[in-house]
């Protein structure tokens, strides 16, 4: 028998619904409207509560967990057969060294020595900053050794170096300085970067330097020596730490390399493109793009720091690097200005509000991981027959040797290989879905799909409201 019912809207949703829900993929809600024993309806609704609020607490903390913006480290080991060499800059420890210092340091010797107590280094640092004045420029390249008196021997790869491939470098703190491999020669063309093949210490580079002082200029400092910075060739010399050799002393320096490379915003701080000059519209960052051939942070707050003392002294720290056209600071800026800058500075906000959010931190970074060790050089008998040479480079050894002014360095690769350091997200995108489908197929059996059922119910309701009235056939 054919019987026409009329349903109520309300009933016609309700079946609408009704009829999805009973064939959905999830498995709590189906049996809940399917069970007609008490019990039976009732331990379904208690675990299907249960397991969605155990769904719901996974979830979120996955949510959580994800915007934490955490980061795996991973640490490789690579292999290389040859590697570029390194960058080497040497200098001598004392600022002041040559016969043309002599007269500009006796100009104000007797004013200042009854001034500064001997222990400390204030004398060669007013010395330093008057040689700075305008007036002494262009002295600037004669206070110190030239590249003939400091490089005694040179010899790389088994073979003697050319003087032509070391470059000069002014060092606000050492002065003359020399520097080996930085693609460029001594009249400033750009050469072959050079490499290593073996991890040999007398295959890498070898040099023998006079570190000697006029005598009459020994009474400025009483330490003695060279310094030496390593570091890759796109390095500015004077962001990595400083290495001194000692007198009548061979100092051997193994290599390493590590490069690390940081995920980029919202991960860590740093930002992925400082690379590019026009990434930027920062001042500092642009200077140091145009006067380095590699961007650092800390070479920008340098900038940043030295742009502060050059508007409100008139001058600029000849300690930290600079690369703004101005005049370093004299004894009488220092004392009246600088000092109290410096105060500001350290107090303020200043490095934070207006270096650091102009200077942004670059993502990839390398540096030399070095070993240290060392062995005395020269003997009385090895100064003989020093003394005994008469070759075309003989011009420090047959005079009157003395071991003590002299130091030796070896630098070279211990290994070729290098360790990389990257960072990747702990959670990305798709770890965030996998982890959110994960737990809402184990607690409640639902996929993406059931979202569709969803969609499916909307569509009906649609349909119903469409219809006022259906017809079902009993």
């Amino acid at each position: 028998m054919d019987l026409k019912k009329s349903l109520t809207l309300s009933d016609r949703i309700r079946k609408a619904v009704v009829d999805v829900v009973l064939s959905s993929t999830g498995h709590g809600f189906p049996n809940i409207i399917r069970s007609n024993n008490f019990f039976i309806k009732f331990m379904w609704i208690f675990f299907t509560i249960l397991s969605s609020s155990f769904c719901i607490f996974l979830i979120t903390e996955s949510i959580l967990s994800y915007f934490k913006y955490e980061v795996t480290t991973k640490t490789r080991v690579i292999n290389e057969i040859m590697a570029i060499f390194p960058t080497v800059t040497v200098c001598n420890m004392n600022y002041f060294t040559s016969i043309y210092s002599l007269k500009f340091i006796e100009a104000f010797k007797s004013e200042m020595n009854a001034k500064i107590n001997p222990l400390s280094t204030l004398f060669e640092t007013i010395a330093k900053m008057h040689s700075k004045e305008e007036k002494f420029t262009f002295l600037k390249e004669n206070y110190g050794d030239s590249l003939d008196k400091l490089v005694v021997y040179c010899q790389y790869n088994y073979e003697d170096c050319n003087l032509t491939d070391f470059k000069f470098f002014l060092h606000p703190n050492y002065g003359n300085c020399y520097q080996f491999n930085s693609g460029f020669d001594s009249h400033g063309k750009k050469n072959d970067l050079k490499y290593a093949m073996t991890t040999e210490r007398l295959s890498g580079l070898r040099l023998i330097l006079n570190i000697s002082v006029t005598q009459k200029l020994k009474f400025m400092n009483p330490s003695t020596g060279a310094v030496i910075f390593i570091h890759n060739h796109t390095t500015y010399p004077m962001m990595v730490d400083t290495i001194t050799l000692a007198p009548k002393t061979e100092t051997s320096i193994s290599l390493s390399r590590t490069f690390y490379e940081s995920k980029q915003k919202p991960y860590s701080n740093c930002d992925a493109k400082t690379n590019d000059m026009n990434s930027y519209n920062s001042e500092y960052y642009k200077l140091v793009h145009e006067n380095t051939k590699a961007y650092g942070q800390t070479l920008c707050i340098h900038q940043c720091i030295q742009k502060f003392f050059i508007e409100n002294c008139d001058c600029f720290v000849a300690d930290y690097p600079c690369f703004y056209n101005s005049m370093p600071c004299n004894l009488t800026t220092w004392q009246n200005c600088i000092g109290i800058a410096f105060q500001y500075i350290k107090k303020g906000d200043y490095l934070n509000q207006e270096c650091e959010q102009k200077c942004p931190l670059e993502c990839q970074r390398m540096w030399f991981d070095k070993t240290v060790s060392t062995n005395e050089f020269s003997n009385s008998m090895y100064e003989d027959f020093l003394q005994e040479y008469d070759g075309s480079d003989s011009i420090y050894f047959n005079q009157s040797f003395d071991s003590k002014d002299f130091a030796v360095v070896n630098v070279y690769y211990g290994n070729l290989g290098f360790i990389s350091v990257s960072e990747s997200p702990t959670t990305d995108v798709v770890g965030l879905l996998s982890n959110i489908g994960g737990v809402a197929g184990l607690f409640l059996g639902i996929s993406l799909l059931t979202f569709v059922e969803i969609l499916e119910i909307i569509i009906n309701i649609i349909f119903v409201l469409k219809n006022r009235k259906i017809n079902i056939v009993d």
